[in-house]
């Protein structure tokens, strides 16, 4: 992760995050705002919608890491991605949903928003500027971001609308503010938050993102869509692509759902999330998500072969030892430091999982270790170690080749219509 100026070709997604300040005080949060890989600090907009999910999917992980988590995150949503409620994985204890100034505010719309406020989420108006065209959806704002840039040639207007707005019991943040005496004037009107250049530019932050293989996403949007949820065939499915499988660990450990407990394996993660939360982070991550380069599903392929191997030699042990499909994170994570090209340390900062398998992933002595090396040294036929691992196990050959190529079909399954397939056994 970097900014624009030192992002590597591998880099595939972009975004910007705007910081908001108190007026008088430090940083209140964060705007998170679209923008292309490799182009300028400005946002070239495809559309609201594209915008919205592109930011939903990636900027969360753009932030999740060097953002204070008790920092408000300001998103802006267009009217069709709140139509179709894809807010609806956010934490609304953390983010705030920004309404675009150019919506229509008819029945129906006003309606959606009173809904998502008494859902429990805060909201904002973006580049309000006293049109009362948004006087429904008022009663049902927290935030007041007043465009200060656009009524600056009208200063009587500007301070009209700051007074109305701040007698309406809203809290304004005073938006695109650039000059002393904008700082000045919210100093007189007592408007708490203000962002703008005055203070700084937005900041460009660029990262490489696993793609995720798009049958296994269709698949799992449609199993998440179900009145009552399968979860181990939704295990299952993550489990055949580690970009997803990534991507919602980082996401649960960087949520609210996270308090504390190492999660262990994908059915904890299922759990914390629920069906609602689920089948809106999976709409977004499959809407946004870009296609996976012939090495991304080579890498993707083996890690998940790697996954169910290990779930598939624990079940057959005489005496299992890490509660059916846990282990399975081992085989997963195990080539993600290939995936993301940075080193497994790098590569597992943010993720929360088990102490033993981030040991054993670290390459330092853990129980889960012997694990690791097993998936690593098995691609049909053991070498000495993976061997070893298997006689210690108490598993015998047949057993640990069965195994394998009934992950190799397992994934193979799982991976059925995607654009290519890799040929399995070429990892190491």
């Amino acid at each position: 992760m970097g900014s624009d100026q030192n992002c590597t070709l591998d880099c595939n997604y972009a975004v910007a995050r705007h910081p908001i300040y108190q007026v008088d005080g430090g940083i209140f949060g964060y705007e998170l705002l679209y923008r292309s890989v490799g182009g300028p600090n400005a946002a070239i907009i495809p559309s609201d919608a594209e915008a919205t999910l592109a930011v939903l999917a990636d900027g969360i992980q753009a932030i999740s890491r060097d953002i204070d988590a008790n920092k408000k995150i300001f998103i802006n949503f267009s009217k069709e991605i709140l139509e179709k409620g894809y807010h609806g994985f956010l934490d609304p204890e953390r983010f705030v949903i920004e309404v675009l100034e150019h919506v229509t505010c008819d029945a129906a719309f006003t309606e959606l928003v009173r809904s998502i406020r008494e859902a429990g989420y805060v909201l904002a108006l973006d580049d309000y500027v006293g049109d009362p065209s948004f006087d429904p959806i008022l009663p049902y704002v927290r935030y007041v971001k007043v465009d200060f840039l656009a009524l600056r040639d009208d200063p009587a207007r500007l301070r009209a609308v700051i007074d109305t707005t701040l007698a309406a019991g809203k809290t304004v943040l005073a938006e695109k503010v650039e000059t002393n005496e904008d700082i000045a004037l919210c100093r007189a009107k007592g408007i708490p938050l203000a962002q703008g250049y005055f203070y700084s530019r937005p900041q460009v932050v660029t990262a490489k993102v696993l793609p995720a293989n798009q049958a296994t996403k269709l698949g799992l949007l449609a199993e998440v869509s179900r009145p009552e949820i399968d979860v181990p065939k939704v295990r299952d499915i993550l489990g055949a692509d580690v970009s997803l499988a990534y991507k919602l660990l980082r996401y649960v450990n960087s949520a609210s759902f996270y308090r504390g407990q190492p999660v262990e394996s994908l059915d904890y993660a299922l759990k914390l999330m629920g069906r609602d939360a689920l089948a809106s982070w999976v709409a977004v991550n499959l809407l946004a998500s870009l296609g996976s380069t012939p090495r991304e599903q080579e890498l993707a392929f083996a890690s998940a072969v790697r996954g169910r191997f290990l779930a598939l030699i624990d079940k057959s042990r005489p005496n299992p030892c890490h509660h059916g499909q846990s282990i399975c994170l081992v085989g997963l994570l195990s080539l993600l430091d290939a995936m993301l090209g940075v080193p497994m340390d790098k590569a597992l900062a943010g993720v929360t999982i088990d102490a033993a398998m981030r040991q054993a992933l670290l390459g330092q002595p853990s129980p889960s270790r012997p694990c690791l090396a097993l998936c690593r040294g098995y691609e049909g036929s053991p070498d000495a170690q993976a061997a070893q691992v298997l006689s210690s196990f108490g598993v015998s050959a047949e057993t640990a080749s069965r195994a394998y190529f009934g992950a190799l079909a397992w994934a193979a399954e799982m991976f059925r219509g995607s654009t290519s397939r890799p040929a399995p056994g070429q990892i190491s």
